[in-house]
């Protein structure tokens, strides 16, 4: 799995995050994919979707953020491939045949979206999962929007993947842009949005809503929409985030309020599916089997664990009413105990502590090489003599001295400041950044000192060539670890105290486990979801090739229902 706190891939999804953000307005795909549509690809998809509305009913999975580490991403995909699953309801055994109809809802790979990686972290699971059978005549679609990490090179690859009508696997790919509006059976729709980098929707995305809800749609027909992100939750939880006032913009212009005024008629909203937050949330302001409001977020496809502990209980930002949490995977329990582990964050996260360590070996470089000799000892011979408070005004003496070594210092602290989570709006937070970081480099400094006294008896008065290799390396293993370890405290506070750093206490964690995905089925005027959770996703794989193609083996993974299925109906 990709690890968030590796230096280059810090780097690299940065810089892309950064130019994307740049030019994304200037070189909107969005804007262009009107232009490029083909009319014969057109007329395939809308012979497609007329077989869609003549089932009797019809099943669609729900698949977000998918394209991380492998066992993940493919015990998902394996799952959905299946001919059929069984869930137990209440000692009832329940069969959920295959989906007609995949939809992938946003961030399909990470961190960036190259060829390359959409090509070994996501085709290669998929179409392992599900080989592609030319004899099957009734074979499954899919169907997927992006989020922002799909978003990271303007869209290109993605529109190659998923635009261009081809096979991953024995799915089949139809849409030609990156938005899409499919007919279902009982007059339901799926609409899925393109909202790019947490940006409006574009105005040639909003004019193709408005034709389908004019030209193909009438009153009362059910809408289920996917969106690339928990706009209720980001409005809940952070202050600057304004996504959720432009997903109620949509809501009510194109389905269910003001559009009446242009269109004639309203639509009614069945749930809201997203992926972003890659765990399972289901949020409703009813009864499960009544709620008239479902906002449901799965992001279990493949990609490092969000836990949920800090999910809230009620939405009392937004403007519907008594909107609480239903059901959580994991559940909050389950995520208490997991955010401990960041207690280990340098076992899970070596190349940042590597880095730490390298760091304290330019200091305690920097320190030899600038501190002149007194009394014919070297800089470590004279502090292995020396108790602490002697240490710290000798050094702080010396560091008036090397501008270097003081630039580093304030270099490193002013990164661990600017580190700070400040998207809750939690005023004055930023200290506690800084004094994460005057803790890293106190510490190096500390741990400098200590093992100059821990070698004060060979160092001096002789020193002997073979402790000054010994020396660095220690400096390198203690400050890298001890630096790590601060990290996951700093974290593990971060969360617990003052709700913050929600994202990298997760992320620290690389948990490949608790993965879900939606099944829905409707018929007969019902709309059923299954949510799907995976507790422990299989790790053991026989990879072997068969007539010239990658086939692995394993393990099925066991799978449950996480809550009574959703059932949603209207009169």
């Amino acid at each position: 799995m990709v690890n968030w706190f590796e230096p280059a891939v810090l780097l690299q999804a940065g810089l892309k995050s950064v130019i994307s953000k740049l030019f994304g307005n200037y070189a909107d795909r969005r804007e262009t994919q009107v232009s490029l549509d083909d009319p014969m690809a057109i007329r395939e998809w809308e012979k497609q979707m007329a077989h869609y509305t003549q089932r009797d009913g019809i099943w669609v999975d729900f698949i977000s953020d998918t394209g991380d580490g492998f066992n993940s991403t493919y015990s998902v995909a394996l799952l959905a491939a299946q001919k059929s699953l069984e869930v137990i309801d209440e000692d009832k055994k329940i069969t959920l045949p295959r989906s007609k109809i995949l939809v992938l809802g946003g961030d399909q790979i990470y961190p960036t979206p190259t060829s390359d990686l959409y090509e070994h972290k996501f085709k290669i699971p998929f179409e392992t999962a599900l080989p592609a059978d030319t004899t099957d005549l009734d074979y499954p679609h899919l169907y997927a929007i992006p989020g922002n990490h799909d978003w990271y090179d303007g869209l290109g690859n993605f529109m190659k993947i998923f635009c261009q009508q081809r096979w991953i696997g024995n799915w089949k790919t139809y849409q030609s842009r990156s938005y899409f509006a499919l007919p279902l059976p009982d007059n339901y729709w799926l609409w899925a949005t393109d909202i790019q980098l947490n940006e409006d929707i574009d105005k040639p995305q909003l004019n193709y809503f408005r034709d389908i809800a004019i030209q193909k749609m009438k009153a009362g027909d059910k809408v289920i929409l996917c969106t690339a992100e928990p706009a209720w939750v980001y409005e809940q939880m952070y202050k600057k985030n304004d996504s959720y006032e432009r997903l109620q913009f949509f809501i009510k212009s194109y389905i269910t309020e003001d559009q009446a005024e242009c269109i004639g008629h309203t639509f009614q909203l069945a749930a809201v599916l997203t992926g972003d937050l890659h765990h399972y949330a289901h949020y409703c302001n009813e009864d499960v089997s009544g709620g008239k409001n479902h906002y449901i977020g799965a992001g279990g496809g493949g990609s490092f664990l969000h836990l949920t502990h800090n999910l809230p209980e009620n939405l009392d930002k937004i403007e519907e009413e008594n909107m609480q949490l239903k059901a959580s995977f994991p559940n909050k329990k389950e995520s208490w105990a997991l955010l401990i582990k960041n207690l280990f964050f340098p076992f899970y996260n070596w190349f940042f502590s590597f880095l730490i360590g390298v760091i304290g070996l330019l200091f305690f470089w920097l320190l030899e090489s600038y501190m002149p000799p007194v009394d014919g000892k070297s800089y470590i011979q004279n502090i292995g003599g020396m108790l602490f408070p002697d240490f710290i005004l000798y050094t702080a003496e010396r560091l008036l001295f090397t501008p270097s070594l003081a630039i580093l210092s304030v270099v490193m602290v002013f990164g661990f400041y600017k580190f700070t989570d400040t998207k809750t709006g939690l005023k004055g937070i930023s200290w506690f950044g800084f004094l994460h970081g005057l803790l890293q480099v106190t510490s190096i400094f500390l741990l400098i000192w200590m093992l100059g006294v821990l070698h004060h008896i060979h160092l001096y008065p002789q020193v002997n060539w073979w402790l000054w290799l010994l020396l660095p390396v220690e400096l390198l293993v203690v400050t890298g670890f001890w630096g790590g370890f601060l990290m996951g405290i700093y974290l593990l506070i971060a969360d617990l105290v003052f709700k913050i750093h929600i994202d990298e206490s997760s992320s620290a964690l690389t948990n490949e486990d608790y993965k879900c995905f939606l099944r829905m089925h409707i018929s007969e005027g019902v709309l059923t979801i299954y949510p799907i959770g995976i507790r422990e996703v299989t790790k053991e794989w026989q990879q072997e090739e068969l007539n010239g193609e990658l086939r692995v083996e394993g393990e099925l993974p066991k799978y449950h229902l996480i809550e009574k299925p959703i059932v949603i109906k209207f009169s």
